[in-house]
């Protein structure tokens, strides 16, 4: 099946190379280079778009952020992947938020963005380790709703988006036991879902 990858970069020759890079890559295609947020939402609006590389700083008009919002509102089926050098907790809280499924620094190898693009359209979240490195250190034991040592390891590894059972593996314990952990993990922060946990994790300023 081949996948057709919309970039939305305000630097030609950046985009110009990130289209070249995925063009040669089995299973995708070219949807097209956009240089701005409206842009990119008209794209996806009568094109048919099944990811979107998406900057956050895009010059005049709307930001990347609030482009993926309307994109969203607009085609939630539409996967969304940051990819900037924008790495601070607030827009990346801010993208999630608007509905981004990933969240890439783009000092990210050419490996790593075709596997990021691949697991979001696997349906998982993804967020760059240098984004969530420093995410996990400030709730403490005083804190009722503070995280135990297990569930923040639980919580780092869905940060990279591993599922389940990957997480289970690499902890050594049975999904079951995963599951309770994220039980405890959504309830204590207040959250419904993987994406909303990392979010909120970063809006309590858990950062280091």
């Amino acid at each position: 099946m081949t996948h057709r990858i919309l970039v939305v970069e305000d630097h030609k020759l950046v985009s110009r190379g990130l289209e070249m890079m995925l063009s040669m890559v089995e299973g995708f295609e070219s949807a097209g280079v956009v240089h701005s947020g409206e842009d990119a939402v008209e794209a996806v609006k009568h094109g048919v778009v099944d990811v979107v590389l998406m900057d956050v700083s895009l010059g005049e008009g709307i930001d990347g952020v609030e482009a993926t919002r309307r994109i969203k509102e607009a085609s939630p089926d539409t996967k969304i992947l940051m990819l900037t050098m924008f790495t601070d907790p607030g827009t990346v809280t801010d993208a999630v938020k608007a509905g981004a499924d990933g969240y890439l620094s783009k000092g990210a190898s050419e490996a790593a963005l075709t596997d990021a693009i691949r697991q979001i359209l696997e349906g998982r979240a993804v967020l760059d380790p240098r984004v969530t490195q420093g995410v996990f250190g400030r709730l403490t034991d005083k804190d009722p709703t503070a995280l135990t040592d297990r569930e923040l390891d639980v919580l780092r590894q869905i940060s990279q988006g591993q599922s389940t059972k990957e997480v289970a593996a690499h902890l050594y314990l049975s999904e079951e036991t995963i599951k309770t952990h994220l039980k405890n993990i959504f309830r204590k922060l207040g959250v419904h879902d993987r994406a909303e946990a990392v979010a909120e994790a970063f809006r309590r300023g858990v950062v280091r």
